[in-house]
């Protein structure tokens, strides 16, 4: 078959939102069939870190350059954000001369005028991502592309990517075209703002009228497409992410752990404290306090820009001085910690808002072998992340809204001081080789 896969988040872009593509396009490659890469070097507002892009002999990999419109954006983007932080320093300087206590004060209407057009200016700078992403898409294609194609799958984030599939299939570019949702595209509970939730609904509905065909990487996500399309009858498929044993190999750098301590490892967003530690932290707290642990015996290696939101979370439990700052690492450096490891932080949650979150780095932790600590916030049991970790023997997973999860964390805990964990070896099921086989099964479906 030829198949197109067109992506947002790809080889350039030091993100974990580009691992399911890179590897869907490998393992598609490697089952023989010719595979094309549409991606854009549209400077995007989540990638911190880009990478140079390794070429794969068997993948025809197009880049497609960014509009004029989105450079100036950017360019609009980064002197605002100077004139911000600018403005931020100069006021924590007044406040800290000051020394008055700040009080909750209700918002002037200057301010809430201020707050909302602020609002606006970023949710319309939302949109044109997209749109100057599919602009940018639609160019490459007609001037180095070209070609027809049995497949087209384009995967989510970003919308962009939706209407450049959209765009293909209409024009009978391709046989089949299928919406991939590596995260929800339509979810209200999520966003602050009703206009947001609008949008995102509009687009959803673009996408089920012309998509084939859908796939989810959960459940959750999946109900959330039926829920809103209770008659649709185009077929909808669960595939989750995965892992490549392939990076495990390619990555072994020495990260000088103090192999007598229980090194934790979290590298990740934290969302501004939507991901926590809480549950974890607490515990320790507990052992210390107990005298079953010292306070010296373990560490919280983080990579990320998040640290400050880490060591404000261990604080409240007296914990902050065992986190340890590695900062931005590459994808091997951060495999190679987490194979130095002793257990690894999974941070997510499961709320009536918003179920079916499976953190991609659930798959990559499966892959190096070593005991998963899922921290599962919110106030809905039974997660699909738990349900994952319990059925291979990956690890323990703690959910908030489970009262007896407390206990049972404070048990694997106390086997992890004692270096008593074993894991069942049963993660292979998600193995992206065995999971592109199921993705390429579902295609031939009728």
């Amino acid at each position: 078959m030829k198949i197109l896969l067109i992506t947002y988040y790809y080889k350039h872009k030091n993100a974990m939102a580009s691992v399911r593509a890179v590897k869907l396009a490998k393992y598609f490659a490697r089952q023989g069939h010719e595979v094309s890469v549409l991606t854009s070097n549209q400077i995007d507002t989540w990638t911190k870190n880009y990478l140079e892009p390794q070429k794969d002999e068997q993948i025809a990999e197009y880049y497609a350059p960014q509009v004029k419109r989105w450079a100036f954006i950017q360019k609009y983007l980064a002197k605002r954000k100077q004139k911000g932080v600018a403005r931020m320093e100069a006021a924590n300087q007044a406040s800290a001369i000051k020394e008055t206590p700040q009080t909750a004060q209700k918002k002037s209407f200057k301010a809430r005028v201020k707050g909302y057009l602020s609002w606006l200016f970023y949710f319309t700078v939302a949109k044109q991502e997209d749109i100057c992403m599919f602009k940018g898409l639609k160019k490459e294609y007609k001037n180095n592309v070209k070609e027809k194609f049995d497949v087209v799958v384009a995967t989510y984030p970003t919308y962009g990517a939706f209407l450049m599939g959209s765009w293909l299939k209409k024009r009978g570019k391709c046989k089949q075209y299928i919406a991939d949702f590596r995260d929800p595209l339509y979810n209200p509970g999520f966003r602050d703002k009703k206009a947001e939730a609008k949008h995102d609904k509009k687009c959803l509905k673009n996408v089920v009228k012309y998509a084939d065909k859908m796939v989810c990487v959960s459940k959750g996500i999946a109900d959330g497409i039926i829920e809103q399309y209770p008659k649709m009858e185009k077929p909808i498929s669960v595939i989750t992410n995965g892992f490549d044993r392939d990076d495990v190999l390619d990555s072994n750098i020495l990260m000088h752990f103090d192999q007598s301590k229980i090194n934790f490892v979290y590298a990740g967003a934290l969302y501004h404290g939507k991901r926590c530690v809480n549950m974890l932290a607490e515990i320790l707290n507990e052992l210390i306090r107990e005298e079953k642990i010292a306070q010296n015996s373990f560490a919280f290696h983080y990579a990320g820009s998040d640290y400050g939101e880490l060591t404000a979370q261990l604080c409240e439990y007296g914990l902050e001085e065992t986190a340890v700052n590695h900062g931005f690492v590459s994808r091997t450096e951060s495999i190679s910690m987490q194979k130095q490891a002793s257990a690894l932080l999974l941070l997510t949650w499961n709320e009536t808002s918003y179920q079916g979150v499976i953190p991609g780095k659930l798959f990559e932790y499966m892959s190096v072998n070593v005991p998963i600590i899922a921290l599962i916030t919110g106030n809905v049991a039974n997660s699909e992340v738990a349900q994952m970790i319990r059925s291979v023997g990956a690890g323990c997973a703690a959910e908030e809204a489970v009262a007896e999860d407390k206990a049972r964390l404070k048990e694997y805990v106390m086997k992890l001081f004692k270096r008593e964990v074993a894991l069942d070896g049963k993660a292979d099921l998600y193995n992206y080789e065995n999971i592109s086989k199921e993705y390429i099964q579902f295609i031939k479906e009728n």
